[in-house]
């Protein structure tokens, strides 16, 4: 089993508990992390906050611009094996998922994942990608130019649930959609992340009144269970 950890929104400092928390995982000094920023198009000024973050806790970083950028498989192979943690920025997660298709990055990152060599990161559209299913306000959701919302399939299913970030941002919508989802779902609120490692499965926080919850639909209707969320 791998090493996930699944953020549902947030700021890098609201969320640096959380980094920081990311950064422990691999007991090294100074890890080696890469950012893929493909949800976001490559923005340069986001691969710029993400670096200043995670050099200012001791990390070496470099990003992977599928994007703006070209690679041989072998570089995509050399510079992902390389990687301590892999952090996945938010944005447009279908775009996300087709490209990274295109480039073979899911393959890659399920074999990583098994092979429990790399912690395995993200927030938003980069927490949505390890599960099955995923809430989601992406582009192929817009409809006459104002954001929709819909289930995002095609993901990388390392776990059997549907995942919704910013549950607090959305939570209306999110409880309505819920007859759509045909497997229970993860939904967090900002600056809450989901935690596997060693086959175990936490949640914690950087913020003291953000939530984690289960839902399901039963019956046609509802259910909503809170999960115990450790404080950082």
């Amino acid at each position: 089993m791998g090493r996930i950890v699944a953020i549902g929104g947030g700021e890098l400092d609201t969320t640096h508990k959380i980094n920081k928390y990311i950064v422990g995982m691999t007991e090294k000094k100074n890890p080696n992390m890469l950012f893929v920023g493909t949800a976001s198009h490559d923005a340069e000024g986001y691969i710029s906050a993400i670096k200043n973050e995670f050099e200012g806790l001791g990390c070496t970083v470099n990003a992977l611009r599928l994007i703006t950028e070209k690679y041989t498989d072998e570089e995509i192979d050399n510079i992902m094996n390389k990687a301590d943690i892999i952090y996945v920025g938010g944005g447009d997660t279908s775009f996300m998922m087709e490209i990274w298709k295109k480039h073979r990055i899911d393959i890659r990152l399920k074999q990583i994942y098994r092979n429990n060599q790399t912690v395995l990161a993200g927030l938003s559209a980069g927490a949505i990608c390890w599960f099955s299913l995923g809430h989601s306000d992406s582009s192929c959701f817009e409809k006459e130019g104002h954001v929709g919302y819909g289930w995002v399939n095609g993901l990388l299913e390392l776990h059997s649930y549907a995942f919704c970030p910013h549950y607090n941002e959305r939570r209306e919508i999110v409880d309505r959609m819920i007859s759509d989802a045909p497997i229970p779902c993860i939904a967090l609120d900002n600056n809450v992340a989901f935690v596997e490692q060693d086959g175990n499965v936490i949640f914690i926080t950087s913020d003291i009144s953000a939530k984690a919850y289960v839902l399901k639909n039963v019956d046609d209707s509802l259910n909503k269970q809170e999960q115990k969320v450790t404080v950082l």
